[in-house]
């Protein structure tokens, strides 16, 4: 009987914090075959009430709930919507409506749960200033956490993270279309932003993606994206999204919105619109029910992603759990209808919810 040990190999021993050398990740049953099991976690929020619970709780409480699935996945990757610095120190630019900011044991928390990567391309990576950003990318680095879509400067917050698993290469882009202020400069922190109302933007993204993918198997797009609590996917976005699977891209994976859309295949490729929240303390928004949300699993082959399936879950006071048969009936339904507006339907396979391509008039399987 043979166990496989979840162990990680760097090819680089020296880092500057900020500045990520390329780092590739040899993950449990990586002997040059197989498929590849890949999570994919929404918004990870950290700070205020999650912050306080895990001083008050350990570490351990807000994902312990999820940790045999999300360790169990041969790569896990998540949004990460919060600093994690011990200063309590504020964004030094134009006042904002929200500051997210974790103590550095919000690592362990990441760690604990298995997290392989961490987009940091969204609207709150600079929420305790650019000192905080610092902070976040050593402690990261401390933690052997790669990170995508930020850095002290505009060349490392717009550098692709690279990690392989099961004999394939895979590269991560990641971008943000909101916080302009928070733009990574020559001189300055930030994140990797990108101005979505030029016309010229889809055509550049398709090109970066166009290039890494000639480096890799497999193309993934981390996108902070769209509005707050758009109740639907724009024609706008789905465009976008067509530009950069047909550029080369694999996975588009979305994230902003706090609640969950639906998915769109697009031949061997898909597109997660919107994969919510996995840890948050916010106020409930009762239309989307923010307190129910999804956890994303996809099998992908050398030649394309082979099967999407997304697993229930309850936000309940900072920590995650599987939802319960109400919650789980409730998001059934919904994320039925969203992706039978993206032409996918939604079967019951045991625990999670199958999300294959074509559309049925009468919903779940």
């Amino acid at each position: 009987m043979f166990v496989w040990v979840r162990l990680r190999v760097f090819e680089l021993a020296y880092f500057t914090p900020g500045v990520q050398t390329p780092k590739y990740i040899l993950m449990e049953g990586a002997q040059a075959s197989g498929k590849l099991h890949l999570l994919l976690g929404g918004d990870t929020m950290l700070g205020r009430r999650v912050n306080e619970a895990i001083r008050r709780e350990g570490f351990t409480y807000p994902l312990e709930a999820l940790v045999a699935t999300t360790r169990a996945a041969d790569l896990f990757l998540v949004n990460l919507e919060c600093a994690i610095t011990p200063r309590n120190i504020q964004y030094s630019g134009p006042e904002k409506a929200f500051y997210f900011r974790a103590d550095p044991v919000a690592a362990d928390t990441l760690a604990y749960a298995g997290v392989d990567l961490v987009s940091l391309a969204n609207n709150h990576a600079l929420d305790a200033d650019y000192d905080g950003l610092r902070d976040t990318l050593a402690i990261l680095d401390e933690k052997e956490i790669l990170y995508v879509g930020a850095g002290t400067t505009i060349e490392a917050a717009t550098r692709p993270a690279f990690l392989e698993a099961k004999g394939m290469r895979l590269g991560v882009l990641a971008y943000c279309d909101h916080q302009h202020d928070f733009a990574a400069r020559i001189d300055r922190p930030g994140i990797r932003y990108t101005d979505l109302s030029d016309p010229d933007t889809p055509a550049r993204l398709a090109r970066e993606v166009e290039a890494l993918a000639r480096q890799v198997d497999h193309v993934i797009v981390a996108f902070h994206w769209q509005h707050n609590w758009v109740p639907r996917v724009s024609s706008f976005y789905r465009s976008l999204a067509r530009q950069l699977v047909e550029a080369g891209a694999r996975i588009i994976w979305g994230h902003s919105p706090h609640h969950f859309q639906g998915v769109e295949w697009i031949g061997g490729s898909v597109v997660l619109y919107a994969t919510g929240d996995l840890v948050e303390d916010y106020q409930l928004v009762p239309e989307f029910r923010n307190d129910r949300q999804l956890l994303f699993e996809l099998l992908v082959s050398q030649q394309r992603v082979e099967q999407v399936r997304a697993y229930p879950l309850e936000l309940k006071r900072a920590r995650t759990r599987a939802a319960d048969a109400d919650a789980r009936h409730w998001i059934t339904e919904r994320f039925s209808a969203m992706c039978g507006d993206l032409g996918s339907r939604v079967e019951q396979q045991g625990d999670w919810l199958g999300v294959l391509p074509g559309s049925l008039t009468h919903g779940v399987v």
